[in-house]
């Protein structure tokens, strides 16, 4: 037999959002939901409460632009307010106001803040501190320390200016008082004595123009501006705030509460224990599928070929045996093979269902009916250019389509191209769907791996055109509550569930057993465990005559 496996990749399934749902679990859960918030209200009061009080005073000042001309137009044009706000809040700055309310550099930094409210020249200078008086202080030092720094640095820069007018004046003058002693000395109405004197001229003007520029200097604004209003003294601190921290220790309470009743609720609703899962699907439990390093989600092999005597293949052995002893009961040929999500491994266990019954003696025929996202012929290694589409669209017939295996009495129809497929659902409904599944049942059995039930409608059309479902179930992932919605689905469009089967089970679920086996599911529909939860089994034959196949 040809095998050629491979991982596949789950389908996730879309998130949705039951408010009526979300309301239930509320009610269920509000003693639980009340109890985390209280706990994390009490906290938020405790840090509320335990902190230092902060209060903060402002102080407003009008800033105007230094070293202009009084008469200049539009002066304020020339302040960068950003700038100026920087340099509030700048060690120069600090250190000036530092001599007034005492306290270290870094803490009187800490305090400081500036705001520019709505872009006007008005610079906001807050201070923060643990007493009203200190805060207040803080504002007023910072504000007045603006002031006169930018005061003393226009005073430096004028004096700057000037003095350097000054010096060039004084040179002047110098060359001046040379220049009319070599006139006084030169030959009246020379040449030398004419040149020389329009030099002097040529001095005299510049000195004239530096005097002016002198005066002009003299006039430039020192004036950095005003506290237009004065820091006042708080009458509330600003931190902590009380009612703020308690609505959102509230807030976040109910968020927890929500969180860990959902959290209650999805592990109260994971699947623990065999027996829950068989009364929430109303019908017992056929097998269990170890979990294995192979049998992850989204994965599909071959388990009694690719290990034979592996603890899996084992487990499809008893599988197989339960669910021949379920079908010679019912009278069952055809079985659909589904489950409630993607990725829970129908697939997988259509695929080595078929192989097992196969490896029996049954003739199998395995259908891929999953006409959205096929599988099987991955599985097998086999080629998907043709199958039960085109057979339903009329297009092939059903005997060209059927694929032969390695195993005589294991044959495939594989889904066939779906990219062309616009709905499958139509097709999967149709009249020849049902002629497909009655020519095919000239085998022993035919085996369908169909779509899951929650995202699409496919497995709930086929569900009344079979004699029974399997159901299969991930042990790690499903819940009681989808396997119980599941069922309810199938039900109501006339399907029959025949077992259920329990994918990637954990070591915790099992007992010491035979060769790694599980004897909590050996015996037909594991005796024990179903007898534990009043499933009747009289009337059903144990198949004792069938040996394990390897």
């Amino acid at each position: 037999m040809t095998v050629a496996p491979r991982e596949l990749r789950a389908t996730p399934p879309e998130p949705t959002v039951d408010i009526r749902e979300f309301m239930s679990k509320v009610g269920r859960h509000k003693w639980l939901i009340f109890a985390v918030a209280a706990f994390l209200v009490v906290l938020a009061g405790i840090y509320s409460y335990s902190r230092p009080s902060v209060y903060q005073a402002t102080a407003q000042f009008l800033v105007r632009p230094t070293l202009v001309q009084p008469l200049q137009p539009n002066p304020f044009d020339q302040v960068d307010m950003p700038t100026e706000m920087q340099l509030v809040t700048s060690a120069q700055v600090a250190n000036v106001a530092r001599a007034t309310i005492g306290g270290t550099l870094q803490d009187v930094l800490d305090g400081v803040s500036v705001s520019n409210p709505n872009t006007s020249q008005i610079l906001g200078i807050s201070y923060s501190a643990h007493t009203p008086q200190a805060a207040q202080a803080g504002a007023q030092a910072f504000a007045e320390a603006y002031q006169t720094f930018k005061h003393d640095q226009a005073l430096s820069t004028i004096k700057t200016y000037s003095d350097t007018i000054r010096a060039q004046i004084t040179d002047l003058d110098t060359q001046i008082a040379g220049l009319d002693t070599q006139i006084a000395q030169a030959v009246t109405g020379s040449p030398e004595q004419q040149s020389l004197m329009e030099q002097r001229n040529s001095l005299d003007t510049s000195r004239l123009a530096s005097q002016n520029l002198l005066a002009t200097v003299a006039t430039l604004s020192s004036d950095p501006g005003q506290v237009v209003e004065d820091a006042q003294r708080p009458t509330s601190p600003v931190s902590p705030k009380h009612k703020l921290d308690l609505a959102l220790g509230l807030l976040l309470g109910l968020v927890a509460g929500v969180v860990l009743a959902s959290l209650r609720d999805q592990a109260r609703d994971r699947i623990q224990d065999p027996p829950l899962v068989a009364r929430s699907l109303g019908a017992p439990i056929l097998g269990s599928i170890p979990r294995a390093h192979r049998l992850h989600v989204g994965s599909a092999h071959l388990a009694s070929v690719d290990e034979p005597r592996g603890l899996a293949a084992e487990a499809y052995r008893t599988f197989r045996t339960n669910f021949l002893a379920v079908c010679k009961e019912s009278k069952a040929k055809t079985i659909l093979v589904t489950s409630a999500r993607p990725g829970e491994g129908k697939t997988s266990t259509a695929a080595n269902l078929a192989v097992a019954l196969a490896q029996a003696g049954r003739s199998v025929v395995l259908v891929s009916a999953d006409l959205r996202n096929p599988r099987v012929h991955a599985v097998f290694g086999i080629g998907n250019e043709q199958g039960l589409g085109q057979v339903l669209e009329g297009t092939l017939p059903l005997d060209e389509a059927i694929v032969e295996t390695d195993l005589p009495d294991l044959h495939i129809l594989p889904s066939g191209p779906v990219a062309a497929i616009d709905e499958p659902v139509e097709l999967l409904q149709s009249d020849r769907m049902d002629e497909v599944l009655q020519e095919c049942c000239r085998s022993d059995f035919v085996i369908i791996d169909a779509p899951p039930i929650f995202p699409v409608a496919d497995s709930l059309v086929l569900a009344d055109l079979v004699d029974g479902v399997l159901f299969v179930t991930d042990a790690q992932s499903s819940t009681q509550a989808s396997v119980a919605q599941s069922r309810r689905q199938i039900q109501q469009v006339g399907g029959r569930i025949v077992g259920g089967l329990l994918n990637r089970v954990p070591s915790s679920w099992s007992e010491n057993g035979y060769g790694g086996a599980d004897h909590r599911w050996r015996g037909l529909l594991g005796r024990r465990l179903l007898r534990r939860d009043d499933w009747s089994l009289d009337g059903v034959p144990e198949d004792r005559e069938e040996p394990a196949h390897t």
